[in-house]
């Protein structure tokens, strides 16, 4: 006889009318449930080792706890995509070569454009990130064409201008 709940008493338990978990049946069975196994899904990743939310009447901070484990979750996601694209965004500045040293803004708009690569990145998107009138971006554009060596920065046939990175 196994120590462990059989698929055919896990049926019984689903079937049966009374309302106990699952643990309480094996404990009555005299058996124990199956040690979880490691999966790489996001709910494991957030939860660590605390206990599952059960739902119930009782429970009144049930709605919180669900928000403070999306929170959980969405902040994890975050660090993984900002991390995720900073590889890719130091990956497309490495293969560019620039003949001089870039301002801090002209870095921001490398690193706009890098980020919309194969995109149609308008003036006004830039001026909002530089946090100046949009005639002011002209300039970090102009400067940012003379310093780089490659020509990756193309006028787009409707406005704006379109960052393309030579594949090597």
């Amino acid at each position: 006889m196994s120590q462990y709940l059989s698929k055919e008493e896990i049926k019984q338990w689903r079937s049966s009318l009374e309302k106990i978990t699952l643990e309480e049946y094996a404990k009555r069975l005299g058996k124990i449930l199956e040690e979880e196994k490691q999966t790489s899904d996001i709910i494991d990743m957030v939860m660590q080792n605390e206990k599952r939310l059960y739902t119930s009447r009782e429970n009144k901070n049930t709605k919180q706890q669900i928000l403070k484990i999306a929170k959980k979750s969405q902040d994890i996601q975050k660090t993984i995509l900002s991390s995720a694209e900073k590889d890719t965004l130091s990956s497309i500045k490495s293969k560019i070569i620039c003949k001089k040293q870039l301002t801090q803004r002209e870095d921001a708009v490398l690193e706009h454009f890098a980020k919309n690569k194969g995109k149609i990145v308008y003036a006004k998107d830039l001026a909002m990130i530089l946090n100046l009138p949009t005639d002011y971006v002209y300039k970090y554009i102009k400067n940012l064409r003379t310093k780089i060596s490659e020509d990756i920065l193309e006028n787009a046939t409707k406005g704006g201008y379109i960052f393309n990175l030579p594949n090597n």
